[in-house]
């Protein structure tokens, strides 16, 4: 028997019908096809749903021998399930009538893509072909066709922070991630196309500042709050032209809500750092850390504070241990405290933390130095060109002198001249400021901290501390942008947009959670032996985790005992990792008896 459709023309329309059709024999021998059951029309079908039921019937029969790829899914099938995605999925997108693939599942399947292969999505069956996904997470490879991929982006697409606020909650109860710390940063997710007719109702693509130091983009921003341990615990979807302070005030209740019953502590960049922000989390009772945008004006009252007040602060990265003494970073610091008035005009008074920081002064000198050589550079190139052709439009050349400068704002280090003689003859001449550049040099790695903690809750090392420890947030979105490969996104509208930048940080969720779970079984170690190229051992990130399985699998096999399923040889890396997650196989988990032809290699 198979599958056929049938074209029928009835009053002038075409309309395709669905028949099961078996094949026979004739009298003489030949072969003649003859409908056994009519399904209906394909249209009718497909809108009922009727269509996907009879797929998933066909998809999950018998599986078929092969070789099929299993990569990290068996790390990350058991997670999914503990998290239980799929039921706080289906929980908040519930379906109307049966149906043999629930959004959940979708969803599921999307992020088990995201952390072993990702793909776009007209090729996500083919992904779910190659990985078995009926044996790892009971998804059919044949129901994940873009089209029901896109119908569950869009019910996810109304309930984002809802699914994101459940997840998070999940990972506390059953992981123990502790929320009690978070560190919340922000990233855009570029864009291209039109998206003229945008759905109100869900996060909307527009143009705005680009955090990775590119021009005005249309993009979606996504904010992650990180854990101590480096899991980004909650992600959130914004419009991608709205500011991010703005959007900051509206979290702060929702993130206290994952730490209670404890006090949060939230460290921040400056984005966090506005009036009504600052008074909403004194209010709410958060501690917060964060560094002082430029715009409150500290500089000079930093520079005014005489030097008896600065102090060696004893803070030391990781890194920079490993250093000499003499070639390590240094950092002093001095106390102080700023007044702001939030909407509610009341006056309230933060501590203020002035650092200077050898490495940051260091890196601003070198960055002054290449936008003045690069603006002399220009410069010299238009003095040649007025030497070779001097009577051009004054006002012209002004123009291009301006723009030759204003890269990096290195006009406020040069004084320019465009002269004009009496023949008419224009010439150029610049010359360095230098009390410019020597006013620049007092103000190099010199920041602020802002935090509402009294001293003897936190002192001033441990506040420099937490401030460097932002890194876990930027590589949050590191690994975001890089592994998980949010980016390029191909969609047709900003809720599927969206939802596909949501799932993408459920992955990041499952990604930190693998890691930390790794680090915490193999403690007091902290490296695992072979874990790089060449037998080299390293501390587990999840990057080097998911690399050390890529291209890893098993067989299918039909014996005269039944299917068997025969697994790649593993490394004593890959062994380890396994071992420290208390996972038997690299097998599905509803695999018959491994032959024995399996063992570690290496």
């Amino acid at each position: 028997m198979f599958v056929r459709v049938q074209k029928v023309r009835q009053a002038g329309r075409v309309y395709e019908y669905v028949h099961i059709v078996e094949g026979y024999r004739d009298d003489t021998g030949k072969v003649r096809h003859r409908v056994v059951a009519n399904l209906g029309r394909q249209d009718r079908l497909k809108d009922s749903g009727a269509l996907d039921n009879l797929a998933a019937g066909f998809t999950r029969l018998d599986p078929a021998p092969g070789r099929y790829l299993a990569g990290a899914l068996p790390l990350v099938a058991p997670v999914l399930e503990r998290l239980d995605l799929t039921g706080i999925v289906d929980r908040a997108c519930p379906m109307r009538g049966r149906a043999h693939l629930t959004h959940g599942e979708v969803i599921a399947a999307l992020v088990a893509n995201r952390l072993t292969a990702p793909r776009p999505l007209y090729d996500v069956v083919g992904w779910a072909e190659s990985y078995a996904t009926n044996d790892w997470l009971g998804v059919p490879a044949g129901l994940l066709n873009d089209d029901r991929l896109g119908r569950a982006l869009d019910a996810l697409s109304a309930h984002l922070d809802e699914v994101a606020g459940a997840l998070a909650m999940a990972a506390i109860a059953t992981f123990g991630a502790d929320a009690a710390r978070l560190h919340w940063d922000f990233t855009s997710v570029a864009f291209c196309g039109a998206y003229a007719d945008q759905d109100p109702r869900a996060p909307r693509i527009g143009y705005g500042h680009s955090s990775d130091h590119q021009e005005h983009r249309r993009q979606l921003k996504v904010a992650h709050a990180t854990t101590a341990s480096g899991i980004a615990l909650y992600g959130r979807v914004s419009d991608g032209s709205r500011h991010e302070g703005a959007e900051t005030h509206t979290l702060l209740e929702h993130l206290r809500g994952l730490a209670a019953p404890r006090r949060l502590l939230l460290v921040a960049d400056s984005a966090l750092v506005t009036k009504p922000n600052l008074a909403a989390a004194d209010d709410a009772k958060i501690r917060f850390v964060s560094r002082l945008p430029r715009s409150f004006g500290y500089e000079d009252d930093a520079l005014a504070t005489p030097p008896e007040a600065w102090r060696v602060l004893t803070y030391c990265s990781q890194r920079s241990a490993r250093l000499p003494e003499a070639l390590r970073p240094t950092f002093s610091g001095a106390e102080a405290s700023i007044e702001v008035v939030g909407d509610d005009k009341i006056a309230r008074r933060f501590r203020v933390l002035y650092v200077r920081g050898s490495e940051e002064a260091a890196a601003a000198a070198t960055s002054r130095a290449k936008l003045l050589a690069r603006a002399e550079a220009a410069l010299s190139r238009i003095a040649r060109g007025l030497c070779a052709r001097p009577r051009q439009d004054p006002e012209k050349v002004s123009r291009r002198v301006a723009k030759a400068v204003a890269t990096g704002r290195a006009g406020a280090w040069l004084r320019t001249e465009v002269i004009t003689g009496a023949d008419g003859a224009v010439s150029l001449a610049w010359v360095r400021d230098e009390a410019a550049i020597a006013e620049a040099q007092r103000r190099d790695g010199l920041y602020a901290l802002i935090t509402n903690m009294a001293p003897r809750q936190c002192c001033a090392d441990r506040l420099l501390s937490l401030y460097k420890d932002q890194f876990l947030s930027e590589r949050a979105h590191h690994f975001l942008k890089g592994p998980l490969a949010v980016r390029p996104v191909f969609l047709k509208n900003n809720s599927r947009a969206a939802a596909l930048v949501q799932v993408c940080s459920f992955a990041l969720l499952v990604y930190g959670l693998i890691e930390a779970d790794v680090r915490a079984a193999i403690a007091p170690a902290t490296t695992i032996r072979a874990l790089l190229p060449e037998g080299r051992a390293a501390r587990p990130t999840a990057a080097n985790i998911f690399a050390a399985f890529a291209g890893l699998g098993y067989q299918r096999v039909r014996t005269v005992k039944g299917m068997e399923y025969i697994p790649d040889p593993i490394t004593s890396a890959q062994a380890a990792i396994l071992k420290t997650l208390a996972i038997a196989s690299i097998l599905p988990p509803d695999a018959e008896k491994p032959s024995q032809q399996c063992g570690i290699r290496g």
